[in-house]
């Protein structure tokens, strides 16, 4: 929206005319000596902009203008003189003519009429009402300190601020159509967040009248430097907005803007950054910054901070069983992005183990959860991986904005029953309760089963000691094959089946303590079998979840040697021979 006020200069009695009036006694008077100085104030449609407050320039808006005569010589600007211009109520509040910032000199130095001479904006501003104490604005550089409100939910406009850049120089023309004019295009010089607030399923309009919303975070005090549109900040604080009457969306539900201008250059990061707290009948709902909100953002972030200029605008839809957030660029770049506010579970299953391949369509955990005063967990829902993400099913909510709940989960079994040959994965959310709309929930993944391998070697030095390692098979004896994990601690307790485990690479194994009864047997193709007791080779007297323990056998015709060493998932150490039993 482009709204421009022209504004001449005398007053004069012929300004009680209409502007078509003004426009015609202006243009015919080629004669006078002295030629008013012409401005026209206007919203910037140069820049993707828009008003932050009600979209125009009111009539009470105190605009300033600082006017300067200046030499252009190249792309150099002397200046020579210069005013600040105070336009209030649509009119000046000084008489100004070109004149007055021309003096006749020898060598034309101060001549506003010759070569090279002109009047420049070099800078506005517009402080909507709020009031500037002396020493706040340095009017030779344009620098002004200001401060946003802790507190706007009486409104925005006196935090809000205008400003215009160095604009090109005019040059003198006293001819009838050819008056030079001042154009001064003020656009936003804060930040402005928007949440829209839609009561969902549970909630009533009555709801949105007492609710409030609180941003985190944002900048407080700003030094703004308008003919470079530059601005530094500093402090942060909490923001509490203003909020608009109710009304209702195109699907006729209510809802409710809150709206907040701030100093720019606040971090919009995403790592775990809480923007808004959301207070509505008698629950606190948290507003995340999330990935989604980034990329509709994008275009006005710089370096991951906010700019001057730009409305970040959020809808969220309170339900009493879910929150949903579109982000949205208002009045600039409408580009949206959703998020809900299902309870949602991030893929650190990829770092389980850096052996592991990454995950696959199709994976899966099941996800169980427990308030943090509840004595157990509760199954909730299954979270299946889509190549990208893991996504719910049934899909589960935060039931309410004030409880906090544990989270843990397991993969590889279908309940809490374990069996040798399956990697049951365990996942927790940590040792602290999760508060509700705090976004992904983290889940770290760790193996709950034991890993166990059998590698036979021989000789490779002296080829009449070497055996003959084709078709040999390995087994062990007297192994528990079943148990239950605990989902709270995720902990194995082995079962009571026990039985002969064949050993083929990597083997999947229920955690447990190796029974003086188990051995260890390799039997070759021709029948013959050497057996060995497991718990016989030192330091390993238990198989712990997490672990990956190698047997590596040393087979030479006169001698057979055993060790045995743990390696990563969980990094121990320890091996030892033993003596061989033949059977």
């Amino acid at each position: 929206m482009n709204i421009k006020h022209y504004i001449l200069l005398p007053i004069s009695a012929l300004m009680l005319a209409s502007c078509a009036s003004d426009e015609a006694a202006n243009s015919d008077s080629t004669t006078d000596e002295r030629l008013p100085l012409r401005f026209a104030t206007s919203l910037s449609t140069e820049r993707p902009l828009t008003r932050a407050y009600d979209n125009t320039i009111e009539t009470t808006d105190e605009l300033l203008s600082y006017v300067r005569h200046v030499y252009v010589e190249g792309t150099g600007r002397t200046s020579v003189q210069a005013s600040l211009v105070t336009i209030k109520n649509n009119q000046p509040t000084k008489a100004l003519y070109w004149d007055d910032f021309s003096q006749a000199t020898d060598d034309g130095s101060k001549d506003l009429h010759t070569p090279g001479h002109a009047l420049q904006s070099y800078y506005g501003y517009c402080y909507n009402g709020a009031t500037v104490t002396d020493g706040q604005l340095i009017e030779e550089t344009g620098v002004l300190s200001w401060e946003t409100g802790a507190d706007q939910t009486a409104g925005i406009k006196p935090y809000d601020l205008l400003w215009s850049d160095e604009q090109n120089p005019v040059e003198y023309q006293h001819a009838k159509d050819a008056h030079g004019t001042i154009n001064v295009p003020y656009t936003h010089a804060m930040s402005k967040f928007t949440v829209v607030v839609v009561a969902g399923d549970g909630f009533k309009t009555d709801d949105l009248t007492t609710a409030t919303v609180t941003l985190h975070g944002m900048n407080l005090k700003g030094t703004f430097t308008a003919p470079t549109a530059k601005v530094t900040a500093e402090e942060t604080t909490e923001v509490k907005m203003h909020g608009n009457a109710t009304s209702t969306t195109t699907d006729n539900k209510p809802c409710r803007a809150f709206e907040a201008v701030v100093v720019p250059n606040t971090a919009l990061n995403g790592n775990e950054q809480q923007l808004a707290t959301i207070e509505m009948d008698g629950n606190n709902y948290k507003v995340m910054v999330s990935e989604s909100m980034l990329t509709s953002w994008a275009t006005g972030l710089t370096g991951g901070k906010s700019r001057s200029g730009v409305n970040y605008k959020l809808t969220v839809t309170l339900n009493k069983q879910a929150v949903a957030v579109t982000a949205t660029l208002s009045g600039w770049s409408d580009v949206s992005a959703t998020g809900t506010g299902e309870i949602q579970f991030a893929n650190d299953v990829k770092t389980i183990d850096t052996n592991d391949a990454s995950l696959k369509d199709g994976d899966k955990f099941r996800l169980y959860w427990k308030k943090s005063d509840a004595a157990d967990y509760d199954y909730a829902t299954t979270a299946t991986y889509d190549g990208s993400k893991f996504n719910n099913s049934p899909a589960i909510y935060w039931p309410n904005g004030r409880n906090s709940y544990y989270f843990r989960a397991l993969s590889g079994t279908d309940d809490t029953s374990v069996a040798q040959g399956k990697d049951v994965l365990w996942g927790t959310s940590g040792d602290e309760a999760i508060a509700p709309r705090t976004g992904t929930v983290p889940l770290t993944f760790s193996h709950a089963m034991s890993k166990v391998q059998v590698v036979l070697k021989t000789s490779e030095d002296d080829a009449a000691k070497a055996v003959d390692l084709t078709g040999a098979t390995v087994t062990m004896t007297a192994i528990t094959t079943d148990g239950s994990i605990s989902v709270a601690t995720g902990s194995v307790a082995a079962g009571s089946k026990s039985g002969v485990v064949t050993i083929s690479g990597e083997t999947f194994m229920v955690p447990q303590t190796i029974a003086e009864t188990s051995r260890i047997v390799i039997t070759w193709e021709d029948g013959t079998s050497y057996s060995l007791a497991l718990k016989g080779i030192t330091n390993i007297d238990k198989w712990e979840s997490g672990n990956s323990y190698t047997y590596t056998i040393y087979v030479e015709k006169e001698a057979v040697k055993f060790s045995a060493k743990i390696e990563p998932w969980d990094p121990k150490s320890g091996s030892g021979n033993a003596s061989l039993d033949w059977d």
